[in-house]
């Protein structure tokens, strides 16, 4: 396999493992806000990157093997991987015929369709693997599509294991892209954390401005000026002592004589 079709194959590559990363987030936000549907379509979407990868480096079909064993030494995968399930190599094949033999086989049987739970909780609590459509059940971390069972778990940790791979060789052949996206990714990160704790901070300056404000005092308007306190009087000097001559009554006035009369 020549450089620039290795290139292709890794771009592509982890680009799948990319979308996997993503589907497993949507998966794991809708189990914590408890959404079913939510949780049935992220299991699904799971599977698909999942599928393509297997098939990538696990092809099932003979002229496609020399290219998944050239890739499998690149990235040092070994033959017997989790992820080599030939159930989800060919998953997405032929799925619209797969359907039609699922509903032919489980015809007059009990089966169970969008299902989060325990399947032994339905019905008779017997069905089989094989009549359970679309399911999840979050205590075994099972997930069913058209009647096969797969372990999200182990899927999970056996996309890991390839990513971490990819990853490493996707370093090596573009640096320079791979410097840029980790720089792409640092600010992006940084700008989830101010919006958090902006959005944090937000409950607090709500309840500060919604705080109510002392009442003004009866006599005050809100037009008026509040008043200047007066200021205080001078102390008065004390009076002066009275002198002894201040002291004395004022003299009488001293009648007037009668007039003689001749």
């Amino acid at each position: 396999m020549d450089n620039n079709t290795l290139a292709i194959y890794i771009h592509e590559l982890r680009n799948q493992c990319l979308h996997a990363e993503a589907s497993f987030n949507i998966f794991n936000q809708a189990m914590t806000n408890r959404m079913g549907s939510g949780i049935l379509y992220g299991g699904q979407m799971i599977l698909i990157p999942g599928s393509q990868i297997a098939s990538v480096l696990w092809p099932t079909r003979a002229r496609a093997r020399a290219r998944g064993e050239a890739l499998r030494k690149v990235l040092q995968l070994p033959e017997k991987h989790p992820l080599n399930d030939r159930r989800l190599c060919e998953l997405w094949e032929r799925s619209d015929e797969k359907l039609e033999e699922w509903i032919t086989d489980t015809r007059g049987q009990q089966v169970i369709f969008d299902f989060v739970g325990d399947p032994a909780t339905v019905g008779d609590g017997k069905t089989p693997d094989a009549c359970i459509y679309r399911a999840y059940n979050p205590a075994a971390r099972i997930y069913w599509y058209r009647g096969v069972a797969y372990n999200l778990q182990a899927v999970a940790n056996a996309l890991t294991d390839v990513a971490t791979r990819v990853n490493a060789v996707y370093r090596q052949m573009f640096p320079e892209q791979a410097k840029a996206e980790d720089e792409a990714r640092r600010q992006a990160m940084e700008a989830q954390q101010a919006a958090q704790a902006a959005q944090a901070a937000a409950p607090a300056q709500v309840a500060a401005e919604a705080a109510p404000t002392a009442a003004p005092a009866a006599n005050d308007t809100a037009d008026e000026p509040k008043a200047k306190p007066a200021k205080k009087a001078a102390a008065k000097k004390p009076a002066a002592k009275k002198t002894a001559a201040k002291k004395a009554a004022p003299k009488k006035a001293a009648p007037k004589k009668a007039a003689k009369s001749d």
